[in-house]
């Protein structure tokens, strides 16, 4: 085992922002938008058949859609703090609700605050998961009875209009998690005509009688019009937010804000509508509807009107806002930015790596249409989308790929997460050493 004296590499790290070649004229401002539980497959510029997104595909058509963006965990907290740190879950050890980025970790707010950034969160994750880094932090009460939505965001702007240098928003809400339980208006839109035993107000317990895990053992036996009429709901909840975003915009542009600001439109993770059999659930497993979910960057620096199928992922969200602004990235941070693909500068498809659980920690890895499975399962995601059908007997070839790059990767993860949760010296193995070295981390 060696010692690796560390403070000459987390100091290197902080004196990394201020070297990259800022833009011309003031620095962009930015926003970071998540709405929670969006599946990549229900937004219009995507291809749904519903108008749930007008102003998002509005976006998408300003500036860069990624349809195939993958988050690197179903569940909340670990999915945004890997959006903010541009680190997979294992290194920054997130793992589940409650639990707070290490004090030695370099976020992208903190990052843009070096380089001169005023950072306001607004959220309704009611907890410290987001508070770290940001100057300001807010949370978001409901507007609705259901507890969850978002109101007028007020806040938000008058936040903004506060600001005497370029600035940085999170804004982050829940209008598209369970329940779901929208306006008249909304629900009208879709499913006006229904006549089942539901009601529009989707709740957990309700979906988890339909799923058969009631606590009471009871299940619920619904026809297949009950089960459309949950994801009308769903719609009617993303129409709702929609709108909201719409207004926002129009104010931000009414401020003389929108045209030197560079939008970032995602969701942490997505959720299950029958593709496994389940309905209204995340977090148990590592399905594809869990884990696609939408991005769009559109605002300088950003090409308007392309559409991207490449496979990318949640890690580099924050390298390529950093370089849009001209900050360099801390030197962790895993991510790449995501310029050189729609500048047409790179060509190779991007390993993309997910976890779920905090013991027996299950993982998938997913590069050039194949899906493979820590268990062993593969899926070639081309033929079959959803990945339903394992066709891992017939492909021993890229099993064995797959797995040696997994196995890579948790090597890597190791490694770097000895030396990112530690404020003095670590003890690395040759390995470790070996692969610190490699990723760029030592010198």
């Amino acid at each position: 085992m060696r010692r690796i004296a560390l403070v000459g590499l987390l100091a290197s790290a902080a004196l990394n922002y201020a070297c990259a070649d800022a833009p011309e004229g003031p620095r962009p401002n930015v926003i970071l938008i998540s709405a929670d539980t969006l599946r990549a497959d229900h937004v219009g510029a995507n291809g749904y058949h519903r108008e749930t997104s007008l102003t998002i595909d509005a976006l998408a058509a300003r500036g860069v859609n990624f349809t195939s963006a993958y988050s690197h965990a179903p569940n909340t907290a670990p999915s945004h703090t890997s959006i903010l740190t541009s680190l997979y879950p294992s290194v920054h050890g997130v793992l589940q609700h409650g639990q707070v980025p290490d004090e030695n970790l370099v976020t992208l707010p903190e990052a843009l605050s070096e380089a001169g950034y005023q950072t306001g969160a607004f959220t309704q994750l009611n907890g410290r998961t987001f508070e770290p880094g940001f100057d300001t932090w807010h949370y978001i009460e409901s507007a609705t009875q259901n507890g969850k939505g978002l109101g007028e965001l007020d806040m938000v702007t008058d936040w903004v209009g506060e600001r005497t240098a370029p600035w940085f928003v999170f804004l982050h809400s829940y209008d598209v998690h369970l329940p779901y339980a929208p306006e008249p208006e909304y629900v009208d839109m879709w499913a006006g005509d229904y006549e089942g035993p539901l009601s529009p107000n989707i709740t957990r317990k309700l979906v988890d009688r339909i799923n058969g895990e009631s606590d009471d053992g009871e299940t619920l036996e619904v026809a297949a019009r009950d089960l459309q009429f949950i994801v009308d709901m769903y719609d009617a909840e993303l129409r709702r937010l929609d709108d909201i975003y719409g207004r926002l915009f129009a104010r931000l542009e009414e401020m003389g804000e929108w045209d030197n600001t560079i939008i970032v439109f995602l969701a942490d993770h997505g959720e299950e509508f029958g593709e496994h059999g389940k309905y209204g659930r995340h977090t148990y497993t590592l399905n594809e509807e869990l884990l696609r979910v939408p991005l769009v960057i559109a605002g300088p620096g950003v090409p308007a009107g392309q559409t991207i199928d490449a496979a990318v992922r949640m890690v580099d969200v924050a390298p390529t806002i950093l370089g849009l602004v001209g900050v360099e990235n801390p030197q962790y941070f895993m991510g790449e930015s995501l310029a050189p693909i729609w500048d047409g500068e790179e060509r190779a498809p991007r390993q993309v790596l997910a976890e779920r659980g905090t013991e027996n920690v299950q993982r998938t890895l997913i590069h050039a249409g194949f899906k493979y499975m820590d268990d062993g399962r593969l899926f070639d995601l081309t033929a079959d989308k959803w990945g339903t059908v394992d066709i891992a007997a017939d492909n021993p070839d890229i099993v064995e790929r797959m797995a040696t790059s997994l196995a890579d990767w948790l090597g890597d993860f190791q490694a770097l997460a000895a030396v990112v949760h530690t404020d003095g010296e670590v003890h690395l193995s040759e390995e470790d050493e070996r692969r610190l070295r490699a990723l760029g981390y030592l010198q």
